[in-house]
């Protein structure tokens, strides 16, 4: 029996370090890809006159304050839609790009 929790609390610690592992090497990769001007701008592109805003200044009661600002895009397709499209451009049998209906 206690061979057998050994055995677990091995796997279980493989499984732990290999998340953590993972979790410190995707900062770093993070960290070195937004390092330069230009990912600020790929991230967080300027707004435009066709896009609207949204500003919301909450207090809280033990003296907070959160600004919460949000940005619709006119021609925006959320990420979920895009990946779907290219899962589907992969199965479909004509040789088109995605269609960004």
């Amino acid at each position: 029996m206690a061979a057998r929790a050994a055995v677990w609390n091995a796997r279980w610690a493989l499984v732990y370090s290999l998340g953590g592992w993972t979790a410190l090497g995707g900062m770093i990769h993070y960290s070195y890809r937004s390092d330069g001007a230009g990912a600020e701008n790929e991230n967080h592109p300027p707004v435009e006159e066709s896009d609207s805003r949204e500003v919301v200044v909450t207090d809280t009661p033990i003296g907070i304050r959160i600004t919460t600002v949000s940005t619709y895009n006119k021609d925006f397709v959320p990420p979920a839609t895009r990946l779907l499209r290219r899962v589907k451009s992969f199965f479909d049998p004509t040789d088109s790009p995605p269609s960004e209906k």
